[in-house]
């Protein structure tokens, strides 16, 4: 078992997001930087979602901020198989994206009176699969190229009973040991530290994806010491 503490956990998430916000500009490696677009998108998203996470357990809500990670897990996975796929893995992304606003104009075309402008214009833009869209469409498939042992799909799966309706995230509202079970108006306590752990956690794998895709690799060794003084792997796996 970890030695690390909760506050350890806790002082490191909010130093990562400190640096992260302090950081230069950036200068991506390569000409064809659509990746790197998309890239500090995520890793943006990860940051907000992590200080997100942070003030909810701050005010008592710590349950609603297991909701928030499962985003930010799915989004740090999916930065790292972008920072291994490049420019072939940004095209899988647009053309995922495209497929998938053409199906929902199809289906608002159907039962909503949705302007035609607004139709055309999804189902004008250019939808090529490729063999990364079909990953990239699959988050399994993005896990088990990172890590064909599953452990990250298992992580994804377990916030997903927080994330979604679930017998998970109803059983945190009921009182099973009781007879009949009684109802809570508030959640268990459950886990104190997964919070802090998965922040910390996804903060690093995601500002190491990103880093890797620009010049220099400013953040690398900040990240890589931070790691170490939690007893987390510095990086992802690279991509099978």
């Amino acid at each position: 078992m970890s030695s690390v503490t909760t506050q350890q956990y806790r002082e490191a998430a909010e130093k990562l997001i400190a640096n992260y916000r302090a950081a230069g500009p950036i200068e991506t490696k390569q000409r064809k930087y659509r990746s790197v677009l998309i890239g500090h998108g995520w890793c943006s998203e990860v940051h907000r979602l992590a200080e997100a996470s942070l003030h909810l357990v701050d005010l008592g809500h710590r349950h609603e901020a297991l909701i928030l990670l499962r985003t930010m897990f799915e989004t740090t996975i999916s930065l790292h198989w972008l920072s291994q796929k490049g420019d072939a893995g940004a095209l899988g992304v647009f053309a995922e994206g495209s497929r998938v606003s053409r199906a929902a104009a199809q289906d608002l075309q159907k039962g909503f009176d949705v302007p035609p402008d607004l139709i055309d214009s999804i189902k004008g833009t250019q939808v090529e699969k490729t063999d990364e869209s079909e990953i990239f469409r699959k988050f399994q498939a993005q896990c088990d190229e990172i890590d064909p042992t599953r452990a990250l799909y298992s992580v994804y799966r377990y916030l997903c009973g927080y994330a979604h309706p679930s017998a998970t995230s109803a059983s945190e509202f009921i009182e099973w040991t009781t007879e009949p079970p009684s109802l809570r108006t508030l959640p268990k306590e459950g886990s104190a530290s997964v919070v802090e752990v998965t922040v910390a956690m996804c903060l690093i794998w995601a500002g190491r994806a990103f880093d890797e895709m620009i010049k220099g690799k400013p953040r690398k060794q900040f990240l890589r010491s931070v790691a170490r003084e939690l007893k987390l792997a510095p990086i992802l796996p690279p991509v099978t």
